[in-house]
């Protein structure tokens, strides 16, 4: 039977609820709080001067409407599904492997090659390294999923996803000096990192020895039956 296309609209999660509404909170309030994109991004000297909360907040501010809508619409299709498959305590450590990763590797690359230029002070942020990671994670899980590519051509989730992938990342290298797109190189090689790990955890665990006692019993109606013997 062949497959058909579909749209899959699962239930939108509490933690990607959660994210989806600060970050429409923060978009809102940046046009009356000067220096919130300086104090939530991430950058080289903004790491260096000790925000490195910033490590974990820089993913939660967008500087587009548009922006906005597709990463939050890619993270209610793709990131609800992971949470109630994977469960609240995996797709949170999930998310923080990304976004950390994402962001270390983004700080590393300024700090070391960028320390002198403009970008050094450039704050990265946006749902781009999260999107990017939850698309790769979904074309390995659910790679022949059929979805509608701009709602006309049918397409496996693995080429879909990894179309997708890629435009973000090509968002990113069109940005100051491309050098936003090594967050996204980051949480991708993150989120594909934990992915191996747990993968590699799970089929490498040794199964736990049982702990039952097993014994003959008999069961003795009167001195003349002959007792019947199982295990128990």
């Amino acid at each position: 039977m062949s497959q058909q296309s579909q749209i899959y609209l699962p239930r939108l999660s509490f933690i990607n609820k959660i994210i989806i509404i600060t970050s429409a909170v923060l978009f809102i309030l940046e046009f009356f709080v000067h220096g919130l994109s300086s104090i939530i991004g991430l950058s080289g000297a903004g790491i260096l001067s000790g925000n490195i909360f910033s490590l974990v907040t820089y993913p939660l501010l967008s500087h587009s409407i548009i922006e906005v809508i597709l990463n939050c619409l890619m993270l209610w299709l793709m990131g609800s599904e992971f949470e109630e498959n994977w469960g609240r305590t995996r797709y949170l450590k999930f998310l923080g492997t990304v976004v950390v990763g994402g962001g270390l590797i983004y700080s590393l690359i300024c700090i070391l090659f960028f320390k002198t230029s403009l970008v050094f002070s450039y704050p990265l942020s946006g749902l781009s390294g999260i999107v990017s990671a939850l698309c790769v994670a979904y074309a390995v899980i659910f790679p022949t999923r059929i979805f509608s590519f701009m709602m006309i051509i049918p397409i496996q989730a693995k080429y879909f996803c990894l179309i997708l992938a890629a435009i973000a990342l090509f968002q990113g290298l069109s940005g100051p000096a491309g050098v936003g797109a090594w967050g996204q190189i980051g949480a991708i090689a993150s989120g594909f990192l934990f992915m191996y790990l747990v993968s590699r955890k799970k089929v490498s665990k040794p199964r736990p020895k049982s702990k039952a006692k097993l014994s003959i019993v008999k069961d003795v109606k009167d001195d003349n039956d002959t007792p019947p013997k199982y295990w128990q």
